[in-house]
């Protein structure tokens, strides 16, 4: 009996482990979130295509947010380059940001 059910389930076994693997989800844009030093925040959708885009607001910004999903990352009009990967990150110097990139993990 016991040699029934294991010729049964070894096949079954391997050809669950030769599967194709599923296809890795790719998001097509990621929603950031802008602070402001007062508390203010307001987010922004970003494709991931790695295409520079105009960040709409212009608004002394303190820290950004991602959710994550993708890195992206800003510019200011001082000259910082912040990348943001996963999280909140703080600008060295708050200001107004320029422009913004992202691509998806």
């Amino acid at each position: 009996m016991q040699l029934s059910i294991f010729t049964v389930i070894l096949p079954s076994l391997v050809a669950f482990a030769s599967a194709a693997p599923s296809e890795k989800r790719q998001i097509s844009s990621v929603s950031i979130t802008f602070y402001t030093p007062d508390g203010e925040k307001w987010s922004q959708t970003f494709p991931t295509d790695m295409t520079s885009h105009q960040v709409e607001t212009k608004k002394t910004v303190s820290h950004i947010y991602n959710p994550g999903g993708a890195i992206c990352g800003f510019s200011g009009v001082q000259g910082e380059r912040v990348d943001v990967p996963i999280g909140d990150h703080k600008l060295e110097t708050p200001q107004v940001l320029t422009t913004g990139l992202c691509a998806h993990l």
